[in-house]
């Protein structure tokens, strides 16, 4: 099995030195994930019995990547499936020979069903949920359970704040993995090359010191900035599976508005359209507007405050839909991270959704402090887009499809 040497190096030794936190800062396809995975493999065969919790931000992230990953270290080490098994009746793990198991959890999964005593945690790409999820899930952590984090870094967050130590972190880049395909080594290098000398804030710089050096960056100007209105026929044509998103605001008088927007994606683009925006309606008006909507078992993926749990039950009593009902995932840096993670998708907005569409020529970075952060206004629609991408990104395959 072959190994990258600076990660191995690194990990050996904080395993020997019994470091309790072992973070993974890196830029793109820099191997961190695989090199951590690859430790941990190679423990549950040498020692039996040893036990991992794996956390991850979606199911999607465990099959196609974490899955993926384990399957080709197997592969690459001579093993078979009695040597390694995965599992997905009774919760899904993977299950060694020796006695040694890989357990997983999602993000905001609440741990306490999972037995206790974890050799290892490995939370991978962290910088995708908030510190709540890693405290919760380090309850399960054994005497002397090493932690493990991998993510690309972005902006400085919370695990910079409560787990680095002076050092405890590896920062790597693709340069340091030998072993990437020719194909994968040119886009980065086009990427670098594209970014290394333009403006700070701009997509291509902050895509070069992320992606292509691992180091933390910042994004200026708008918060979206590749967007286009599109007629309403395309966006209510379109075969993609729908998505509604409710942001709550004209309850206790705030000057927020109330905004049921619906959205479609597909893997290079977001189709969105403003089903209603308003700062004086109510619950009846919300409830006509969404009878008025083609009715397809949509997921409906609402905010959490301003007492979203009871104004969804209000809508349900006045519309008798039965959508799939389902609270927005808040916490600690899911604002940035949401617009992170939209960055490289085009918007596409129907002509119609005037607010929408004024929202995304306003929403923008600005100073606070020491660092640059979205605004707090023209932000609903957009609040409402976050919330259901990040639903469309847990959704397994089929579900994304039909």
């Amino acid at each position: 099995m072959e190994l990258l040497k600076l990660h191995h190096d690194f990990i050996s030794d904080h395993h020997q030195r019994r470091t309790p936190f072992i973070l993974f800062q890196g830029g793109r396809r820099s191997g961190k994930t695989v090199s951590i995975l690859q430790f941990l493999y190679m423990e549950s065969l040498t020692h039996p019995h040893t036990r991992t919790l794996i956390v991850t931000d979606t199911y999607a992230r465990l099959k196609e990547s974490i899955f993926q990953d384990l399957i080709m270290i197997n592969r690459s080490a001579g093993g078979d499936g009695r040597r390694m098994r995965i599992h997905f009746t009774g919760g899904t793990r993977v299950l060694f020979e020796t006695g040694s198991e890989f357990a997983f959890v999602y993000a905001g999964r609440d741990v306490r069903g999972y037995a206790s005593n974890f050799t290892y945690i490995f939370f991978n790409e962290c910088i995708q949920y908030d510190a709540r999820t890693v405290r919760e899930a380090l309850k399960a952590a054994g005497p002397g359970c090493q932690v493990f984090f991998d993510y690309n870094p972005y902006t400085r967050f919370w695990v910079n704040d409560l787990y680095e130590t002076a050092d405890n972190k590896l920062i790597t880049t693709y340069h340091d993995n030998p072993f990437l395909s020719d194909f994968v080594r040119r886009e980065l290098d086009r990427t670098a090359a594209m970014g290394k000398d333009a403006a700070p804030g701009t997509m291509e710089r902050y895509l070069y010191e992320v992606e292509c050096r691992g180091i933390d960056s910042t994004l200026s100007g708008l918060c979206f900035p590749h967007h286009k209105a599109i007629p309403d026929e395309v966006y209510h044509t379109s075969p993609l599976p729908e998505i509604l998103a409710c942001d709550w605001g004209a309850l206790r008088a705030t000057a927020d508005p109330d905004v049921i927007c619906g959205f479609r994606f597909d893997d290079s683009a977001i189709y969105a359209h403003e089903y209603y925006y308003s700062r004086d309606g109510g619950d009846a008006e919300m409830a006509a507007v969404l009878r008025s909507i083609p009715f397809r078992r949509q997921y409906l993926v609402y905010d959490t405050a301003t007492e979203g749990a009871d104004r969804v039950r209000s809508l349900f009593a006045r519309t008798h839909l039965r959508f799939h009902f389902s609270p927005a995932r808040k916490g600690a840096g899911s604002i940035l991270t949401g617009i992170r993670n939209l960055q490289p998708y085009e918007i596409r907005v129907t002509a119609s959704s005037r607010h929408f569409l004024e929202e995304l020529e306003n929403y923008r970075f600005v100073q606070k402090g020491d660092t640059l952060q979205p605004t707090d206004s023209w932000n609903h629609c957009s609040d409402a887009l976050r919330y259901a991408f990040d639903l469309w990104t847990m959704l397994p395959a089929q579900r994304k499809k039909c």
